[in-house]
């Protein structure tokens, strides 16, 4: 069994950002790691890979976690966007 996903997002939800900065916007807001696909190559722009080593509860959250960002409403715990 594989342990990793890979999927692409699409750039409308972006945020105007490539895969690195999204990444890095998913773990200061949103309280999820995920590698991006850039890290990969070029060719792994607006992709990432997810690590599927938590428990189904955990994964369940943080898929939740980033469908709360995408759609800019708070995460508990997680900074929030404009915030100093």
């Amino acid at each position: 069994a594989s342990m990793f996903v890979w999927t692409k997002f699409p750039k409308e939800h972006s945020k105007g950002k490539g895969s690195i900065d999204f990444a890095m916007d998913l773990l200061e807001y949103a309280n999820v790691a995920i590698s991006p696909g850039r890290a990969f190559g070029e060719n792994g722009e607006y992709c990432f890979r997810i690590a599927l080593v938590e428990n189904e509860h955990r994964i369940r959250q943080a898929f939740r976690n980033i469908g709360r960002y995408i759609q800019g409403k708070p995460v508990s715990g997680a900074k929030s966007p404009g915030s100093q």
